[in-house]
């Protein structure tokens, strides 16, 4: 009947007469047209376009793991179980870089250390994986890479400080080799102390340029110019900047281009503060009068017996100079200042030379000899009162010249040691001795261009 199966695809509008007509009929449907009518009321539902979230809002819709490797790190710190993992990374990555596997497979020894230390696998969870697995069988994906990143970390702050050398061949061959790169973290995690690590990068990276590395020590040497300059450390640029004029290898010296920017020039030299040097005059009248003698056995003693020292740094930047001191006594910070001579004011920078006022010191050194021999000849001859006195007197001359030579100029010229110092237009003069002598030298004249 095709009456009645019209009437029922009808929707609204029909006469009251219609739909009692489709009421009636509809028992005369057969069988097989009854179900058509709830998958049409199925359908209508769906026809309308939803407007509910894929995941629901709130704290459950956080994506485990934000933050990357720093984030991973703040995770991993604030871990109740955090000294034993960090006891269990550095054993593992320890072997890792000693063995250097070609597969990271270290989930047996995770688990035994991890039953030494009653540290249940549950115990190892963070927003960023499980810190055993990782360790254990390596990360999947790159939030675990991230807290791979984050355990070598946290291993590399907690460990001595004994051989820089060796740490930074484990850090450039893991972070070469595996997912556990902690070069992005190292700043933040080691603090000033960075500043030794970075330098050990360095100086590993020139090595292997230079043909002292492994003959696989290449991509070792890149990563560690990649980590040099991806560092927002002003320790870490400054590294850059002196080994770009060192290497020779093209890569590398293309991923150093950037470090002897205006922007990222910034020299570092370290050594002791000591006060301007003193004059001929000066230095002649201390010495006849004892007190040259007398000051260099009071430093003598303060050096060895209270650890009396004033480390200090020097920054040399396109702003200028400024000068870091610290005076320490028995491992004790006393005082710490801070000296600042802007571009405009610094007027000039001397660098001694090695031995300075050498002839200077022989021949005062010379006149209180000749004066000892001359007096004693004197005083056999004419058998003064107390002649043995002035005698002694001289003999403290003499010695306290030969030790002012000596400590001042032979020793440090002797171990490629020297004074650098910077004169201002007006303020004390800034000296730093007991500097590296090529260091000096490549800092000035960088100082020197760039000026």
């Amino acid at each position: 009947m095709a009456d009645p199966e019209t009437e029922t695809r009808t929707e609204g509008g029909e006469p009251p007469g219609a739909a009692d007509a489709q009421t009636d009929k509809v028992p005369s449907v057969p069988p097989a047209r009854a179900p058509s009518v709830p998958a049409q009321a199925a359908a209508k539902p769906a026809s309308v376009p939803p407007h509910r979230p894929s995941r629901p809002s709130g704290p459950l819709a956080r994506t485990p793991g934000e933050g990357g490797p720093l984030g991973a790190y703040e995770a991993l710190a604030r871990s109740a179980r955090l000294p034993d993992l960090v006891a269990i990374a550095q054993k593992v990555l320890g072997e890792a870089a000693s063995s250097r596997p070609s597969e990271w497979m270290f989930m047996s020894k995770v688990s035994l250390a991890a039953d030494d230390a009653k540290l249940p696998h549950g115990d190892a969870e963070t927003p960023f994986g499980n810190a055993l697995t990782v360790l254990g069988s390596g990360p999947d994906g790159a939030i675990e890479r991230a807290l791979a990143s984050a355990l070598h970390a946290h291993a590399i702050a907690e460990a001595p400080r004994d051989d820089e050398e060796h740490r930074a061949a484990e850090i450039l061959w893991l972070a070469t080799h595996t997912a556990f790169d902690a070069t992005p973290l190292l700043d933040r995690a080691l603090g000033d102390e960075a500043r030794e690590t970075w330098r050990a990068i360095g100086d590993r990276i020139v090595q292997i340029d230079a043909g002292k590395g492994a003959s696989l020590a290449r991509g070792e040497a890149i990563a560690g110019c990649a980590a040099l300059m991806a560092s927002t450390s002003a320790e870490a640029r400054a590294v850059a900047a002196d080994i770009a004029s060192k290497v020779k290898d093209p890569t590398l010296v293309h991923l150093l281009a950037g470090a002897t920017g205006d922007e990222a020039r910034e020299l570092r030299l370290e050594g002791e503060a000591i006060a301007p040097p003193r004059g001929p005059v000066l230095t002649a009248i201390l010495a006849l009068s004892g007190l040259l003698f007398a000051a260099h056995a009071v430093r003598l003693v303060a050096r060895l017996a209270l650890a009396y020292k004033r480390p200090a740094e020097v920054s040399l930047t396109a702003n200028g100079v400024r000068m870091k001191t610290r005076t320490e006594m028995l491992g004790r910070t006393l005082r710490e200042r801070e000296h600042v001579i802007v571009r405009a004011g610094l007027m000039k920078v001397v660098r001694e030379v090695r031995y300075p006022r050498a002839a200077f010191y022989a021949g005062l050194l010379a006149l209180a000899l000749g004066s000892y021999v001359g007096v004693r000849a004197f005083s056999d001859g004419v058998r003064a009162a107390s002649p043995s006195l002035l005698l002694t007197g001289l003999v403290i001359v003499a010695l306290g010249i030969a030790a002012d030579f000596v400590l001042g100029s032979v020793l440090p010229g002797a171990r490629g040691r020297c004074r650098v110092a910077f004169v201002p237009r007006s303020g004390p003069e800034l000296v730093l001795a007991d500097v590296d002598a090529k260091r000096a030298d490549d800092a000035l004249a960088r100082t020197l261009r760039s000026r």
